[in-house]
């Protein structure tokens, strides 16, 4: 205690401290002091300090355990942000007509509208003299013929959901797939059959009486939407018709395999 001189106190202040030094001293309580001296020797008091917070910091847990969530989910955001595959751009247009985006019609000649419009994929309709051509830098190239109607998902991610996905209602969608889509799949659905792409060249034309699918190479599942899968062979194609006829194979078609062929010649320098 620090003594302090008489001529510094208020007569209160004095006569408080006369009390305080008259007051006898409690005698020490001897279950106390033995209690004591077992929980020092057996370091019971040294655990007890060391489990018990230090005032000035018991917010630092509290907080760092309040920021937890908002820290998971900011990591969850970035890691679904890099893990975004690219945007779909316009590459080019045929016609001078206009494309239906999920119910907006688009004229043509505004590539940018478009790009923005389809950059996350979209439902999609082209008139009868208006064909376009949509990219996903390193990944693929599709090709949308006139008179399409068809619907298109976004790029599959970088590392996980890398499964992409179309649906061609009427007209043709030709696909050609990059380096960066290795590992990724593209199932492509019409009316009556399932098409499962895992990286290739191919051509899906839905037709009034069937759907037919032609691979120029890579590989390329095919069945109905209830049944089995099988095989399509690099040359080939497979008709599934819609008024009960078995599945037509034969050689896929002249017209097909030359488009095709200028589609990935096309693309092959974006596609790497």
């Amino acid at each position: 205690m620090i003594d302090t001189p008489e001529e510094s106190l208020k007569p209160e202040e004095l006569r408080a401290r006369e009390a305080l030094h008259g007051l006898s001293r409690p005698p020490a309580d001897s279950s106390f002091r033995a209690r004591l001296k077992r929980e020092f020797a057996s370091g019971a008091i040294a655990s007890r300090a060391r489990r018990r917070p230090i005032v000035g910091r018991e917010w630092r847990p509290r907080l760092a355990w309040a920021w937890a969530p908002a820290a998971a989910a900011v990591a969850v955001i970035g890691i679904l942000w890099l893990n975004r595959g690219p945007d779909w751009t316009v590459a080019s247009t045929s016609g001078s007509g206009v494309a239906v985006v999920n119910g907006r019609p688009i004229p043509l000649d505004s590539r940018p509208e478009l790009s923005r419009a389809l950059g996350r994929g979209g439902d999609l309709r082209l008139s009868s003299d208006s064909g376009l051509e949509l990219l996903a830098e390193g990944q693929m190239a599709v090709e949308v013929a006139p008179g399409t109607e068809a619907s298109l998902s976004p790029p599959s991610g970088r590392w996980f959901s890398r499964a992409a996905r179309a649906e061609v209602r009427s007209g043709e969608m030709r696909f050609t797939t990059g380096a960066r889509f290795h590992g990724a799949t593209l199932r492509i659905s019409t009316p009556e059959a399932q098409v499962l792409v895992t990286g290739t060249t191919v051509a899906v034309i839905r037709e009034s009486v069937g759907t037919c699918v032609c691979v120029m190479d890579g590989e390329v599942r095919m069945g109905s939407h209830a049944g089995s899968m099988g095989p399509i062979e690099s040359g080939m194609r497979r008709f599934m018709f819609n008024d009960g006829r078995p599945v037509e194979e034969a050689e896929m078609r002249p017209v097909e395999r030359i488009a095709l062929a200028e589609m990935r010649a096309r693309y092959a320098a974006r596609l790497r």
